[in-house]
């Protein structure tokens, strides 16, 4: 779909749910004026409402990072293999091969602003905007609009945030087609940049109801807001973001994540019985506190990258094996590998209770609901990567883990046919992330407490794992926490991010990832996949693209990248 800068005219499809599909573009010729725009509701919140699409995909064919391939493709759970055509991917991250002129993800500098920029013009105009006479005036449709507004804005400055730092401030219409206007403009800290995300999320609460009927969920609401205060408060916490480890900063974590949790929970927004619930239903579990609806083409495209190669995908990414390595063992709650050595053999936890001959048995729950590995089972017949197996396809010189990714993957999907092109909610937030951020917060604050177990433990019971030992250090459990942050929630877009705020990015994505390869006898080895370059100098935030710069040299670039 193409993405314009100047207004567009946009329909909500999906029974009034927030969908990016089908949605209708205007001819740059046929622009509305903004009299006419604002005059009229409708239209005001179909103008709105295209902001919507810029929310980061979870798959769609096209270059960006966040959407053709999956961002944990480019940190510890995924690998991806460059293949021709495929341009600024999670390879070029991987490898260091990136820079301010290319780089993934260098269009939601473009697009963010984009979507600031049309959040804005309805804040400006705002009172040009009748009441919902639908309803007699006595609705509160305007004012829902409103804070939509400046929720979406300040989410749109919390995703530029996490990949940029500080940057630019703007808060009222500037016409993007004058150069000569955006000369000038400074980045911002990034303190005043979260703090501005507060601030809007503040005004968004005055205005939001705590939920919406399922017509319109995918939209903002106050406890969207409430979690997007405690996510900001958790990043400003962060070792990258505090390395003189004010413990001011994790109190206040602390409070922020308990009053999001309260909130959710109170408001309907439990665990889900069951994980796996979470990511192969259609309809709208209660964990799920927001997410990106969506339909055909980005869940064909998820289904497509994230099949095996024998069901007619065309599969360039998938788990690696260190992830695989750390799903637990189901009886001891133990991590089975735990490293490789020289000879890319592993190093197992005798205790564990795994057994090497038959790697994917005993295995977390969870693992079975997230990864695909050889022998599983799938539309009536068991995977097969070995060396003569169905699934194991070379095309061109395309290198595969031989893992495949499960979560939110229609399984009956018949991608030859393309049958069965599923609805799907990629959650953004779900109440599981809240219990971790509480519980990392509060470790910080006052080590491992029975608070902090409690909340760790309701997780891993849900999972049908044990539950922690006692006696744990501050520091153990600050281990826990982040292993089970990786367990949870793999594939939904936070991996990434969390091992940047922890600042060890640099040891995790830095070195060998590994593969797994069977044989025509069955024989199992795990060669290497691909050697990774991080340098803690520069690739713990992004480069401003060198386009901006350009047009600004006001901007100052980020670390490294000069």
């Amino acid at each position: 779909m193409k993405r314009h800068i100047y207004i567009l005219i946009t329909s909500i499809v999906l029974s009034g749910a927030v969908s990016c599909t089908d949605f209708l573009e205007r001819a740059p010729g046929d622009n509305m004026t903004k009299e006419e725009l604002f005059s009229n509701i409708q239209t005001a919140e179909q103008y709105l409402n295209n902001a919507y699409c810029y929310l980061p995909d979870f798959q769609t064919n096209t270059e960006d990072l966040t959407g053709r391939y999956k961002l944990g493709d480019a940190t510890d759970e995924g690998g991806f293999q460059q293949a021709s055509g495929y341009p600024q991917s999670p390879f070029d991250i991987n490898f260091g091969s990136w820079n301010p002129s290319q780089m993934p993800m260098k269009r939601n500098w473009k697009d963010y602003y984009a979507c600031i920029r049309r959040c804005n013009n309805f804040i400006e105009n705002y009172d040009l905007i009748p009441e919902d006479l639908s309803t007699g005036g006595k609705s509160n449709r305007k004012e829902r609009l409103l804070g939509e507004a400046y929720g979406l804005r300040g989410y749109f400055y919390f995703l530029l945030f996490k990949q940029w730092g500080g940057v630019p401030i703007i808060t009222s219409v500037l016409d993007p087609g004058n150069v000569e206007s955006l000369k000038g403009i400074k980045r911002a800290t990034a303190e005043e940049t979260l703090q501005q995300v507060l601030d809007d999320m503040d005004e968004a609460i005055k205005y939001l109801p705590v939920k919406h009927d399922d017509a319109n969920f995918g939209r903002f609401t106050s406890l969207v807001a409430t979690v997007v205060k405690s996510q900001v408060k958790l990043y400003w916490a962060s070792k990258y973001w505090n390395r003189d480890n004010d413990l001011g900063r994790w109190d206040e974590a602390k409070e922020a994540a308990r009053e999001a949790l309260n909130m959710a929970e109170k408001n309907g927004h439990i665990l889900s019985l069951k994980y796996s619930d979470l990511f192969n239903k259609a309809g709208n579990e209660p964990e799920v506190i927001w997410a990106k609806n969506a339909e055909h083409m980005e869940c064909y495209w998820w289904d497509f990258y994230a099949m095996p190669l024998g069901y007619g995908a065309f599969n360039v990414d998938g788990p690696i094996q260190e992830l695989v390595d750390d799903f637990e063992m189901k009886a001891t709650g133990k991590v089975p590998v735990l490293g490789y050595n020289a000879d890319n053999t592993q190093i197992i936890d005798e205790t564990s209770g795994y057994d090497p001959k038959n790697p994917w048995a005993g295995r977390d729950d969870r693992f079975y609901s997230c990864i695909l590995y050889h022998g599983a089972e799938l539309q009536g017949r068991q995977i097969d990567v070995s060396a003569t197996g169905k699934d194991n396809i070379n095309i061109g010189s395309i290198i595969r883990t031989n893992y495949f990714t499960n979560k939110y993957l229609d399984q009956n999907h018949n991608l030859t046919t393309n049958v069965s092109w599923t609805y799907r909610r990629f959650a953004i937030m779900r109440t599981a992330e809240l219990y971790l951020n509480y519980a990392e917060a509060a470790n910080e604050v006052d080590g491992a407490t029975s608070l902090v177990y409690e909340l760790v433990n309701t997780i891993r019971r849900r999972a049908g794992q044990p539950e922690l030992p006692a006696g744990l250090s501050q520091e153990q459990m600050r281990d826990k926490i982040r292993q089970e942050r990786r367990i949870e929630l793999c594939f939904e877009n936070h991996r990434f991010w969390d091992v940047r705020r922890w600042m060890i990015a640099e040891e995790i994505d830095n070195g060998p990832v590994h593969r797994v390869t069977i044989d025509a006898e069955g024989n199992i080895s795990y060669p290497v996949f691909q050697n990774r370059v991080f340098n803690p100098d520069r690739h713990y935030l992004f480069p401003i693209p060198q386009i901006e710069i350009d047009k600004n040299n006001a901007l100052e670039q980020n670390p490294g990248w000069n």
